[in-house]
């Protein structure tokens, strides 16, 4: 073999092994200032799986180099810790009279699509509504209508499924009767709610939710968050439109992370035992989920899960992006994502208790 090939395969190794560690770490720096950055982290499955077959073809070459790879993988190993779940392995808990149910789900307007309703996608939802049947329904990007001959969601949603209470942030409103915003139905009283403004001087009209609620007659705080999108359509969910342009991109990855912050400065007030639900649209190893998580909640799907764990189903397999993050007093006893061709996110729910 000719020593410019080697050189050359010599030097991608290096490339990509730095790469990985790269992807593994960088995610963690601020976008705001560091905002390439902030999109390392969805290479990461990708360049994990390259790593693991370069290093496998050099050490079957024999080449003395194969060590490289391997050095970035032991690197890079804090990349996985999030990205996959190995919790289920350890079975579910029994459920108690303590426990109780929580679900989280991106309803995509329910189906709505240029101001018509997809019947099939709604009676997709509802079938889901109906197996998983939580006791606490968070929903992000909810479309309800207040006419009589429309689609009348809420009502139908809080009847069906047996919610004496619910707590409405209607972000935007169309011809005065078209409802767009987050929503949360429960079986336990709310007793507190309260909008928390998350713009934050970006242009952005959707809030952060706060409520307090009774459960079993204990009182839990719970936060439901829609942290901003890459305003996509639905035909450029791809991964050459998703990436770019990327100066567009930049500007959201900023503002998710100012939104991350403001959320955490509200989960700081909160002294009852408090769950953290929503579409954060950002991946586990990212700026976003290190800073929401901390090392005051438990991630639902590390807990009980098992897998990726993806919640979108486009642009990539390995999009974990909405999430159930209860505080370490819960214990998460079950978990699972409701998964269908015709959502675009996949409703995630867990089975949480109080410990005692």
């Amino acid at each position: 073999m000719k020593l410019s090939r080697l050189l050359n395969i010599r030097i991608a190794t290096y490339v990509i092994s730095l790469m990985l560690v790269a992807s593994a770490w960088l995610p963690l720096l601020r976008p705001r200032n560091y905002m390439p950055f902030g999109f390392a982290g969805l290479a990461f499955p990708v360049l994990w799986v390259i790593v693991i077959i370069l290093m496998a073809v050099l050490w079957k070459k024999q080449r003395p180099y194969w060590r490289i790879p391997l050095l970035a993988l032991v690197l890079s190993i804090r990349g996985i810790i999030p990205y996959f779940a190995f919790g289920g392995i350890r079975g579910d808990v029994d459920a108690s009279a303590k426990s109780f149910t929580i679900m989280t789900f991106n309803s995509s307007s329910m189906g709505l699509k240029n101001y018509k309703t997809d019947s099939p996608i709604v009676r997709k939802i509802d079938e889901v509504l109906r197996e998983a049947s939580p006791d606490i329904l968070c929903m992000e990007e909810f479309y309800t209508n207040s006419r009589p001959d429309r689609d009348r969601h809420l009502q139908r949603i809080r009847e069906a499924g047996n919610y004496p209470y619910h707590y409405f942030a209607p972000h935007f409103v169309n011809w005065k009767t078209w409802h767009y915003g987050t929503i949360v139905f429960s079986r336990f009283p709310i007793i507190d709610s309260a909008r928390v403004p998350f713009k934050g001087g970006y242009g952005r009209d959707e809030d952060l939710l706060r409520l307090r609620l009774l459960v079993h007659g204990d009182t839990v705080g719970l936060l439901v968050a829609h942290f901003a999108s890459y305003q996509l359509n639905s035909d450029q969910y791809n991964f050459r439109r998703a990436i770019l342009p990327f100066s567009g991109r930049r500007l959201t990855k900023r503002l998710i992370a100012h939104q991350a912050n403001i959320l955490k400065d509200e989960m700081e007030k909160i002294p009852e035992p408090v769950i953290v639900t929503g579409d954060f649209n950002d991946v586990p190893l990212s700026y976003t989920y290190h800073t929401v998580r901390g090392n005051r909640l438990q991630d639902a799907w590390l807990e009980r899960g098992f897998g990726l764990g993806r919640t979108f189903s486009s642009i990539s397999p390995t999009l974990r992006i909405d999430y159930v993050l209860p505080d370490e007093r819960f214990q998460v006893e079950d978990v699972k994502v409701y998964r269908s061709r015709l959502l675009q996110h996949f409703p995630l729910s867990a089975r949480l208790s109080l410990r005692r």
